[in-house]
């Protein structure tokens, strides 16, 4: 990396650590774009030239801090060859991270799946973290024949992402009290053997 992008690197760093402490502090909502420049000692030109909006400092945010566990992640997938075994690692491990700052996640979470709609996860850059993760164990299964070969890899991944949406979404806001380690085997059980009796 030369100077030129380790200076870009450096000032989008700055942006999305001002941003998170100002989400924390005041509120996702009540913080607004210019206070953010401000606060990271850049134009309002140039932050938007890095980020469009919020979410999309908040997408930063949360694929920086799956990109910083991703060597853990992926020791972890080394020792568990199957799938399910690396479904469960993946599950814990991010809800781990979501767990920890649920009101940034829940906004997260609403923006992907609003962006989820207008992408390709195969090919789309802007992709989470998460989804290269899920792209990856899909991928491996099926070379395992674990999964089907017949479903485009795609549609798999994206199955496995509405399904761990929903997870996260009962674990946190469902009326009934689950137990998450149930739950979390509930979701891997209906995505590897379907509904069906």
């Amino acid at each position: 990396m030369n100077r030129r992008e380790r200076k870009k690197e450096k000032t989008k760093d700055s942006i999305v650590n001002s941003a998170i402490e100002y989400f924390r502090l005041k509120g996702f909502h009540e913080t607004s774009m210019e206070e953010i420049a401000e606060k990271s000692d850049v134009s309002k030109g140039t932050l938007y030239n890095y980020f469009r909006d919020k979410e999309s400092i908040l997408v930063a945010y949360f694929q920086l801090l799956i990109s910083n566990h991703s060597e853990k992640i992926n020791e972890s997938f080394i020792q568990n060859k199957d799938m399910r075994s690396r479904l469960n690692e993946l599950l814990d491990f991010i809800n781990h991270i979501f767990h920890n700052d649920l009101e940034l996640a829940s906004i997260y979470f609403r923006y992907r799946m609003q962006t989820l709609f207008n992408s390709n996860i195969i090919e789309n850059t802007q992709r989470s973290g998460l989804e290269s993760l899920v792209l990856e164990i899909m991928k491996e299964a099926q070379a395992n024949n674990e999964i089907r070969c017949d479903i485009p890899l795609a549609i798999i991944s994206r199955n496995f992402m509405f399904l761990y949406m929903n997870f996260f979404i009962s674990s946190i806001y469902g009326k009934e009290i689950f137990e998450i380690d149930i739950l979390k085997n509930q979701l891997i059980d209906l995505f590897v053997n379907g509904a069906g009796l």
